[in-house]
Formats: structure tokens, C-alpha cells, sequence
């Protein structure tokens, strides 16, 4: 997990979910610890993300079950992954950093070649949120292909919920926090 911090962005790893696949609600603060020994890659790939994503506040890397094994970009299939995470879920083509910031262009999830999955979010909560909604989707998109294809959402009218959801109800859900 790394989560924006008003000088710069620090790293912080919880070491029980890794160990444990405990629940994010069970986590205690004192197991939250900020990591300075994460590879230069990975903590240049975070900067670069919050560089150009200004609302983004925090980002999960996970590794799911249907998420991890997507190989190919999910279109449109359920209307609450055309609002929250995008019009589709892409794989970054590489794990260089241009091509995660393209994967994640307009979107709040992607998939990188190696099978770890970003999500990222305005807070940690949304970016929780976009991990389960990522597997969700991936697990529908995985059986319908197994049950012979999705149908997906018009691309436009995916695009529309999306920016229905940020601008009018993501807005409201926040000033009624």
C-alpha cells in the first residue's frame, strides 16, 4: 500500500494481511510501518502515479485469485465497474512506468504483466472498493467466457455512468461524510 502524504508520497506495508489474508478491518494502526527498503522500481512506479493522478491519495497493489489471471483488457460488463473503476479494466502492456500511467488513464484499476493488480483511490476506503470490484469483474468476466462471452455495456454509455459517478455522486457521498 503507499498513501500520499502532504510533502511527498511515503510507503507503508502491512505485514499481517501479507503474512495472515486477514481483513482490512482487523488491521491495528501500531501494524502499519513505513517502508524505506521497497525497490527503487517500485517506489519511482508510486511517485509517478501520484504525480499524475492529483486526486489519488492511495494505492493498493494485491495479487487476487481472477484479477491476477486476466490477460486481456475486461470491456464494459457490470455497470458498477464502468462507474468506479472505468470503461474497462487494462493490462499494462509492460511494467515499465509509461505503460502502467497509460493503463490506469481514466481508470482506478489495471494489471500488470507479472499478475499484481494496482488500484488506487481518492482514499484508502475507494481504493479497497476498486480491489473488489477488480475481482468481481474479473471473476464475472472468467466464468461468462467459460460459459461462452459477456455482453458488454456500450462503451459511451459506460463512459457516461463513469463520469455521472464521479462529478454528481462521488461529490455528494463526500460532503455527507
Amino acid at each position: 500500500m503507499s498513501i500520499r502524504d502532504e510533502k511527498e508520497s511515503f510507503l507503508a506495508n502491512v505485514e499481517s494481511i501479507k503474512a495472515g489474508y486477514r481483513s482490512w478491518g482487523d488491521v491495528q494502526i501500531q501494524e502499519i510501518v513505513l517502508r524505506d527498503s521497497l525497490p527503487t522500481q517500485d517506489v519511482k512506479l508510486y511517485q509517478a502515479i501520484f504525480a499524475a493522478k492529483k486526486s489519488v491519495q492511495c494505492i493498493l497493489v494485491t495479487k487476487q485469485e481472477y484479477g491476477s489471471a486476466l490477460r486481456e483488457e475486461v470491456p464494459p460488463i457490470l455497470d458498477d465497474q464502468a462507474q468506479l473503476l472505468g470503461v474497462s479494466i487494462r493490462i499494462a502492456k509492460d511494467a515499465g512506468i509509461a505503460s502502467v500511467i497509460r493503463a490506469l488513464n481514466n481508470r482506478f484499476a489495471a494489471v500488470l504483466p507479472d499478475g499484481r493488480c494496482l488500484c488506487i483511490g481518492s482514499t484508502v476506503d475507494d481504493a479497497y472498493i476498486a480491489a473488489q470490484l477488480l475481482e468481481k469483474t474479473a471473476k464475472a468476466w472468467t466464468e461468462a467466457k467459460y460459459l461462452g462471452g459477456a455482453k458488454s455495456i456500450n462503451r459511451l454509455e459506460a463512459w457516461g455512468m463513469q463520469m455521472y459517478y464521479q462529478f454528481k455522486y462521488a461529490k455528494e457521498a463526500k460532503k455527507n461524510r
